[in-house]
């Protein structure tokens, strides 16, 4: 019995960087082609992934001296991403510090497949020294492999001090309803206020947002307690931060607790999608379901290689 296949395809100029190709449904083959190397440069040719292979592996073509040999790829290759079916990644606990700064910028030890990269979700784990954001996800702006990452919309100036430990767990996958819920890491007391989230929040001007800094056991932790359980339409947005129509003059100052009362234990300050101008919002109920593949080191080419893919889905 034969298969139909649905197949997807696409062109782009690579950066020498890792790299994702995002596809509308489920794959069960990807090839990447380098037409550069194809026409008369050296090196990877081709690289293949089939359902079921290992994360970071691959198939791979590489012409050289006018041979072309076959190798496997077990490190740093294609990684398929299904945010329906997929969990956290590995702990990883090589991070010695977070600086008190803005941005925040963490010094961490992982090796290239391993560490963040620009765009990655990080979940912050055991932040010795600054509790107050342990289990918050934060989007990485910034990275040096085996060096540093920078939490880019983490603006940790007010911290008492730098974190002594900080380790991670990569999230390779968003929540699956849109407009998403989002950690928040400052408010301004200005009219009008403004959120800062920690993660590009995705929300569009028109939207109504419900801000959630509530008390623990009685106390507010993070301040601003004027803002707790309101609902704002949403005027003006960049990646990370939301301008609303609260006039913030009179709240109390948004700050992070000390990371002695956050090991107590805290509920990180979020924001959840409530409605539109118009109507009561659609979005929230959708599920896009990320699915996408990775495109790690070993594979990516160099800067200015031209790549073209095909993605195959098979009707059963």
């Amino acid at each position: 019995m034969s298969l139909q296949a649905i197949e997807y395809t696409g062109d782009f100029v690579s950066t020498g960087n890792p790299f994702v190709v995002d596809f509308p449904a489920g794959i069960d083959e990807f090839r990447l082609y380098n037409n550069t190397n194809m026409l008369g440069g050296a090196g990877i040719t081709e690289t293949i992934w089939y359902r079921g292979m290992a994360n970071g592996t691959s198939i791979t073509d590489t012409l050289g001296g006018g041979t072309l040999v076959k190798t496997v790829i077990t490190a740093a290759g294609l990684t398929y991403q299904d945010s329906s079916v997929d969990s956290l990644g590995a702990l990883v606990a090589v991070g010695t510090a977070i600086t008190a700064a803005t941005p925040a910028v963490v010094s961490d030890a992982s090796a290239v497949g391993t560490a963040p990269i620009v765009g990655d979700i990080v979940r912050m784990i055991n932040t010795t020294g600054m509790l107050q954001i342990s289990g918050m996800d934060f989007e990485v702006t910034a990275a040096a492999a085996g060096a540093s990452y920078t939490l880019g919309y983490l603006p940790a100036a007010g911290f008492a001090g730098a974190a002594t430990n900080a380790d991670f767990r990569i999230l390779p996958f968003d929540y699956l309803s849109v407009p998403r819920k989002r950690y928040i890491t400052a408010i301004t007391a200005a009219n009008p206020a403004v959120i800062t989230t920690s993660v590009a929040h995705g929300y569009a001007v028109g939207e109504k947002i419900t801000v959630k800094c509530g008390p623990d056991r009685g106390a507010y932790r993070f301040g601003m307690p004027e803002i707790n359980g309101l609902t704002a339409t949403i005027t003006a947005v960049t990646a990370s931060t939301i301008t609303t129509d609260l006039d913030g003059l009179t709240y109390t100052a948004f700050a992070f607790p000390t990371s002695a009362v956050a090991a107590a234990g805290v509920t990180h300050p979020h924001i959840v999608p409530a409605g539109e101008i118009a109507s009561v919002v659609s979005g929230a109920f959708d599920d896009p379901g990320t699915r996408r593949m990775y495109v790690g080191t070993a594979v990516d080419g160099t800067a200015a290689d031209l790549f073209t893919w095909v993605a195959k889905r098979y009707a059963r």
